[in-house]
């Protein structure tokens, strides 16, 4: 497997690589550019320097020449004048209509015949430009520049300019891109190793705390000096999984510590009544005694086996619920009318006051489970003679059920903890009433199934209100 510091450093030196290729491109193309059109702009301007003097001398030999054409006189002078004309251009070359060589400069030498579709823009009137390639010496820029009278091309001048410094500048540029570039890149290599080291130190840090992280040490914090917000980021995200975990761990921990002793205490039971009862032999009726003891330990302990599966159950990523539109008012009403006979076993009295709600996404079988452990909380903490009082209605987008008793509430240190597993504010009170302290957890795992909430508010000596809502169909 490739190591990730390596990655970097070949990302970082690709990356680097084509940066200063384009640049390098670039540079040159648009040095290049600038450069002809450098000369380019050198050429016309002499060709513009020359071209007056070019027509004036042209049209005195021209003068010359009828005169001559007449009297045959004034060769000397005729001679005189093209002097005049070589020395004036002495770099360039005057081409006729025909493009046939009417004058040339004495430091030309043999000249290039014109490209035809060149030529023929000339004698459009258009200045053309054009790179000739010598196989034995340096290439040359040539212009060719249309000469004009009285609205028509009559000659074309063309000077030309050697490319050798154009060349040679660009040919060290190459030379001294190509030294820059691999001078950046040896010493971006040798970077990338310092930069890869240091943005990877704090994720090496990470890995060796999360490496020694064990059921034993969740409490490892990590704690990076990296001045990056990013990696103080990360560092807060580690530090908040750990804490997560060990919460977990803790109430894992917890649950099984207290499931086993729940389990321990019928256990004991059931195994003292069985070796009390063959110590000696004993009447039918004595066994029976002990078998009817045992049966009831070990009615406890099915439902504790129950709620420990249901709650398991609640624990996975698909909870065992069935959402599908509920009318929970006439739900409510059977359970109520059912559990009514517990009230008045226990001398309290049970009382529903019930609003028209609409319909709400439930399992109908879960939120039965849900208002039995919540009457049954309450009718188990109110005293003879006190009250429990059922109550729903609807709230905006809501639907709320309160469950209300008159018993002894709940102390103020007890309300947080209220929904954690085998937890119970009166610990001998509620053993002796049967409980298994799971009751409300579970109510709060199938709450949490049907996207609602759950709240409790309490006095002490007045009692306590149990508040559910689930949102609307």
């Amino acid at each position: 497997m490739p190591s990730f510091r390596t990655r970097i450093r070949w990302s970082s030196i690709s990356l680097i690589t084509i940066l200063l290729l384009i640049f390098s491109i670039a540079l040159y193309s648009i040095l290049s550019f600038l450069l002809h059109q450098h000369i380019d702009a050198q050429l016309l301007s002499i060709v513009q320097s020359q071209a007056d003097r070019v027509k004036k001398e042209t049209g005195e030999i021209e003068e010359i020449l009828q005169k001559n054409s007449r009297d045959d006189t004034d060769d000397d002078h005729l001679e005189k004048e093209n002097d005049e004309l070589r020395e004036a251009i002495r770099d360039s070359v005057v081409l006729n209509r025909e493009g046939t060589v009417q004058w040339k400069g004495e430091g030309v030498g043999a000249v290039a015949q014109l490209d035809s579709l060149l030529f023929n823009q000339v004698l459009q009137g258009q200045t053309t430009y054009e790179t000739l390639s010598r196989p034995t010496d340096s290439p040359l820029r040539r212009i060719s520049f249309p000469i004009s009278s009285q609205g028509k091309v009559v000659y074309i001048l063309q000077t030309r300019a050697s490319l050798d410094l154009i060349n040679e500048t660009l040919h060290w540029l190459i030379l001294t891109l190509g030294a820059a570039t691999i001078g950046i890149v040896v010493f971006g290599w040798v970077g990338s190793h310092w930069v890869a080291r240091m943005a990877l130190s704090p994720i090496e840090t990470l890995g060796q705390t999360a490496a020694n992280v064990s059921a034993q040490s969740l409490d490892t914090r990590v704690a990076l000096d990296a001045p990056y917000q990013e990696f103080q980021q990360l560092a807060k995200s580690f530090n908040s999984m750990f804490e997560r975990l060990q919460k977990t761990f803790e109430s894992q921990r917890r649950f099984v510590g207290d499931a086993a002793h729940e389990l321990r205490t019928p256990l004991t039971a059931m195994k003292g009544n069985v070796e009390v009862a063959l110590q000696r032999d004993r009447s039918p009726e004595e066994y029976q005694d002990v078998l009817a003891t045992s049966l009831g330990q070990v009615e406890d302990m099915a439902r504790l086996v129950k709620s420990l599966l249901t709650l398991t159950q609640f624990a996975g990523e698909r909870p065992p619920i069935d959402l599908k539109p509920v009318l929970f008012e006439p739900l409510l009403e059977n359970l109520v009318s059912d559990v009514s006979i517990l009230a008045e076993e226990k001398g309290c009295l049970l009382t529903a006051l019930f609003q028209e709600v609409p319909l709400i996404l439930g399992d109908s079988g879960q939120l039965k489970q849900l208002v039995i452990n919540l009457l049954d909380n309450a009718i188990r903490h109110t005293p003879m003679g006190g009250a429990v009082t059922v109550g729903l209605k609807s709230s905006e987008d809501q639907v709320c059920l309160t469950v209300k008793d008159t018993g002894s509430g709940i102390p103020a240190e007890h309300l947080p903890r209220i929904f954690e597993r085998f937890y119970r504010a009166d610990l001998a009170r509620d053993r002796e009433s049967g409980g298994t302290g799971l009751g409300l957890a579970i109510a709060q795992e199938i709450v949490l199934a049907h996207h609602g909430t759950i709240s409790v508010k309490s006095d002490v000596g007045k009692g306590s209100v149990f508040t559910v809502s689930f949102p609307v169909c």
